[in-house]
Formats: structure tokens, sequence, C-alpha cells
């Protein structure tokens, strides 16, 4: 009898264990997002060029997958704000947008990165000296949120600083 309750006191255990684990696993991303530039100062009227480095952090490949021209890559979620925390204003073509202009199939291995660079100017203006506010978001198919939906996966946040058009960039270092 006690053998018995012991065994089953074993067996409580580890499926609460083994539940606590599923549950964590479940709840984290496959992936994870980080975004640089080379320079965070740029002029009215210059190209705003920042980096979108995924990096696999799961045990299977991760979809790394390109859609998208002109340098933006229309699988990310761009989100920038001014410096008063409005968003800042998108550009709009004067012709609509068609779809992707290239899809291209990439798979990152566990521990494996993949850039992508990205021309941020062809999605948002940045026409009025300031600073801006940038990070992006991307779906991880691979995993599900709380609500049973695919996981938004978000980047690290950057600051920009654009100066007026005739202005002089501080000097590198």
């Amino acid at each position: 009898m006690i053998f018995r309750k012991l065994l089953y006191c074993m067996f409580l255990l580890v499926s609460a264990v083994l539940g606590t684990v599923c549950t964590a696993a479940q709840s984290t991303a496959s992936f994870k997002l980080q975004v640089s530039t080379k320079t965070p100062t740029f002029r009215v009227g210059e190209v705003v060029r920042i980096a979108i480095t995924q990096t696999d952090v799961s045990n299977h490949p991760v979809s790394c997958d390109y859609a998208g021209g002109n340098a933006v890559n229309l699988i990310y979620d761009y989100h920038v704000t001014q410096e008063d925390g409005s968003p800042a204003e998108k550009v709009v073509w004067s012709k609509p947008v068609p779809p992707p202009y290239s899809y291209k199939q990439c798979a990152i291995g566990p521990g494996e990165s993949s850039t992508d660079p990205i021309y941020l100017n062809n999605v948002y203006k940045f026409d009025k000296p300031g600073q801006y506010t940038v990070w992006v978001s991307r779906v991880d198919p691979d995993i599900e949120d709380e609500s049973g939906k695919p996981l938004i996966v978000k980047s690290n946040t950057i600051t920009i600083t654009v100066l007026p058009a005739d202005a002089t960039p501080p000097a590198k270092n």
C-alpha cells in the first residue's frame, strides 16, 4: 500500500514537472530578433539603413523567409515612433504596392543567424529632424501564445537621430 502511494506521488511529481517544462517551451520563441544600425545619425533625405538579425534559439530549423522589394522585408512589422511618442508617418506610394516583388525561402539552423539590410525610409518618412524609436516584430508560426495564436516576437529597440539636411553629422570615432 505504501509503495503504491509512493509510486502515485512520484507520478504526480513527474507529471507536474513535465507539464511546467512543456508550458514554458510553448511560450518561448524559436528565434530572437536584433535591430541595429552602423550609424544612429542621419540627415533628412538620406537613406535610413538598419539591419535585422534573426537568430535561431531553438533545437530545430526556423524560417527566415524574405518577401518584399526596395530593401524592405514585408514579413516584418515595422514600428517607428517620434520623440513625442506618436507614430511616425508612413510612406504613401503614388501607385499601389504590388504583391511582394520577390520571395525567397530561407531556413536557419539552431544557433545560426540571418541578417536583412533594410531601407527604413521606404516604409516611414524621416523628413522631420528629431529622434525616432525603432523596433520590429515577426510572427513565430511554430509557437502559440496563451490565447492559441501564433506568437509575435519583438526585437530590441534602437533610437536614431535625424538632423536637418544641411547639418554636419557628428564626427565618427
